[in-house]
């Protein structure tokens, strides 16, 4: 079902990020070249189909799941380094599937560094430069941001890669 939602009265959802190179901003984590600025709303486009995003018969969109749980259901693409998950808000055009939305324009809502996936040295840049966002920022155990299964993979990815970061 696709509808069409006003800025002030976003659909909110949840999603991962990854941290840029150096700590600095955030990219999506399937599709790291695209960078969320602060205080600037993404936009969505199709890759592939050349028309307006998000579709209903294309894959495209900027994706969040309804909740935290459905979102650590569905793993993610695991890469180390530093990983935020937060609240997301979604307007314009947006999608509703049967486990997450996609929408057309979107800003970051909450932010929380997961603890672990950011060497210590780092952590107070890594918050210095999510707090640039304009919104809550926290941190948060891995545990409790990802999946069980997606948390044990990334925490032996980290360890193995010898990032500097240590898993909580």
């Amino acid at each position: 079902m696709k509808e069409i939602r006003p800025p002030a009265d976003p659909l909110v959802g949840w999603r991962y990020w990854q941290l840029g190179a150096d700590a600095r901003g955030l990219r999506s984590v399937s599709l790291r070249r695209f960078l969320w600025e602060p205080e600037r709303p993404m936009r969505a486009s199709c890759m592939t189909g050349g028309h307006q995003a998000p579709a209903e018969d294309c894959d495209c969109g900027i994706y969040a799941a309804p909740d935290l749980d459905t979102l650590r259901s569905h793993g993610l693409c695991l890469s180390p380094g530093g990983l935020v998950v937060g609240q997301v808000s979604l307007w314009g055009a947006v999608v509703i599937g049967e486990d997450g939305y996609r929408g057309q324009y979107a800003l970051p809502r909450t932010l929380s560094l997961v603890e672990g996936t950011v060497p210590r040295e780092s952590r107070s840049s890594a918050l210095e430069s999510l707090a640039a966002y304009n919104v809550r920022v926290s941190t948060t155990g891995l545990d409790d941001a990802v999946g069980e299964l997606s948390g044990a993979v990334l925490a032996n990815l980290v360890m193995s890669l010898g990032t500097g970061a240590t898993p909580s």
